[in-house]
């Protein structure tokens, strides 16, 4: 039988993004067995590596820091993500019943909780889960091949470039980027130093302002970014 609900709360997570106070009120009419909204408080963990997945997770409202493990053992920052995401989903649609990388709330989060079973039965068997589903997982592969790409071909100036483009995404101005220095070195494979004198060169250049420690982009600086950008790659 298909689930309507489940269907329904794909839709809106992976639709235009809702008002924070319209959340609960939306989502609540998706609840049922197997399906529940959940509040996460800033510093939480969803998921660790190796644990076994007891729920599928749709970030709907947030911030997330995922963490990979190398080989050497060490922890390694693999980047923050926004809502929507879908926490669980790759490694399901692979059969594997552990989560591979470790998720953290890096803000309050707020999501949309599916039992595994129910949604491993819904991908099977509704043309929407499966829709939505493989949409996300066509992005998450396009950002994963896409980071791969500009790691091995371009230059720090050139990533550093690319990452403030891409907060800039809803091209909202002033965008002022709250990531941690530490996150945007390890997302842009660079040491810590590195980075630190890049953003100093693009200040500098009048590329980037500064807004309490953090880099503020307007317009006009997005403008020159852009161009910069994509005459040289």
């Amino acid at each position: 039988m298909i689930d309507e609900k489940l269907a329904a709360a794909l839709r809106t997570a992976m639709g235009p993004r809702l008002q924070p106070n319209r959340i609960r009120e939306i989502y609540s009419q998706f609840e049922g067995t197997g399906k529940r909204l959940v509040a996460f408080e800033k510093g939480k963990v969803l998921a660790r590596r190796e644990d076994e997945i007891e729920r599928i997770l749709v970030l709907v409202k947030g911030t997330c820091r995922v963490l990979n493990h190398g080989s050497d053992g060490r922890v390694v920052m693999a980047g923050e993500v926004e809502a929507p995401q879908i926490f669980g989903l790759y490694e399901i649609l692979n059969g594997m019943d552990h989560h591979t990388a470790d998720v953290e709330t890096e803000t309050e989060c707020i999501c949309f909780s599916v039992a595994p079973r129910l949604y491993r039965e819904q991908y099977e068997t509704s043309m929407e889960v499966l829709k939505f589903s493989s949409h996300f997982l066509a992005t998450f592969i396009d950002r994963l091949l896409a980071r791969s790409d500009r790691m091995t071909l371009n230059t720090d100036r050139q990533n550093l470039l690319l990452y403030c483009l891409d907060a800039c995404k809803y091209e909202r101005f002033p965008t002022v980027i709250v990531v941690r220095k530490e996150t945007m070195a390890a997302e842009l494979n660079m040491n810590l130093r590195t980075l630190y004198r890049k953003i100093s060169q693009l200040r500098d250049e009048g590329l980037i302002g500064n807004h309490k420690g953090k880099i503020r982009i307007d317009r006009e600086q997005y403008d020159t970014m852009k161009r910069e950008t994509y005459e040289n790659i």
